[in-house]
């Protein structure tokens, strides 16, 4: 077992980066999904007033996997980069190191649009948009969701897919 013909740790360490990675790609496509449904033309006013307390509830229970997802990720690609570099068990092509390169800059690459979603979040939490009109102009929470998934979009798509897409990259060069 030692010899690692049973258990090998390296490969298990290599390969968390694809399996984290794939769970994020399918948490944000099922958010994607789940809140795309609020916007719904003919239940976006009653999506006005019940969203701000349901995503308040799921926000706070998801982005504790979103983290746990994300910084899994970047810890195992960046101990895979590491291991591989300075342990070496069998030499390894320089594209499996470049596509580790890649899919751990996606990883981080998520993190970096936590700055353009947490205000429609917590315009989203506050209900503040309904708030400062009392509902008036009919732009209330489901704009704010609109935003945020507009946001959402492009992160699933230059950070979550090219890193997942990376990860497949580096496991099939091992």
């Amino acid at each position: 077992m030692a010899s690692g013909l049973i258990f090998n740790p390296q490969t298990l360490l290599q390969t968390i980066p694809l399996a984290t990675s794939t769970a994020t790609l399918a948490h944000a496509l099922l958010e994607l999904i789940t809140n795309n449904a609020f916007l719904t033309p003919s239940i976006r006013q009653t999506s006005d007033k019940v969203l701000p307390t349901w995503y308040n509830q799921v926000f706070k229970r998801a982005i504790w996997t979103v983290v746990a997802l994300n910084m899994s990720t970047i810890s195992s690609a960046t101990a895979t980069l590491f291991f591989n570099k300075y342990h070496p068990s069998q030499s390894r092509p320089l594209q499996t190191t470049i596509f580790y390169w890649v899919g751990l800059v996606g990883a981080i690459g998520h993190l970096a649009f936590v700055p353009f979603v947490a205000g429609p979040a917590r315009r989203i939490f506050e209900d503040s948009r309904l708030q400062e009109d009392q509902g008036e102009s009919g732009v209330g929470a489901t704009a704010d969701m609109e935003m945020w998934l507009s946001v959402h979009r492009v992160r699933m798509v230059v950070a979550d897919l090219p890193a997942w897409i990376a990860f497949v990259g580096a496991i099939l060069t091992l």
